[in-house]
């Protein structure tokens, strides 16, 4: 990949081990310019990286807001208070 393609916030690949990641850090270190993936924090050559599109679409369904997160909770939880009503008789009794 062109060093020109990439920049902080882009979602590439290292083909050579199929690691995926969002750039973090662009460094140039004894004249080769690397970048620092936020999934291993570790440090790829610019020139072996491939930017992936539908990587980045992926990760943008991934990420949710937080108040998405509590009403899901909120659902399951729910949910479970129904299972724990209708399927037992509270009773608890361990027999034996």
């Amino acid at each position: 990949m062109s060093t020109d393609e990439i920049a902080v916030g882009a979602v590439v690949r290292y083909p050579r081990t199929g690691t995926m990641g969002k750039v973090v850090k662009i460094e140039e270190i004894d004249d080769r310019v690397y970048a620092e993936l936020d999934t291993t924090g570790l440090y790829y050559l610019v020139d072996e990286l491939i930017r992936t599109e539908q990587a980045e679409e992926e990760a943008r369904k991934k990420e949710r807001s937080l108040e998405d997160y509590v009403r899901e909770h909120r659902e399951i939880q729910e949910q479970l208070e129904k299972v724990w009503e209708v399927g037992t008789d509270q009773s608890c009794e361990g027999g034996g």
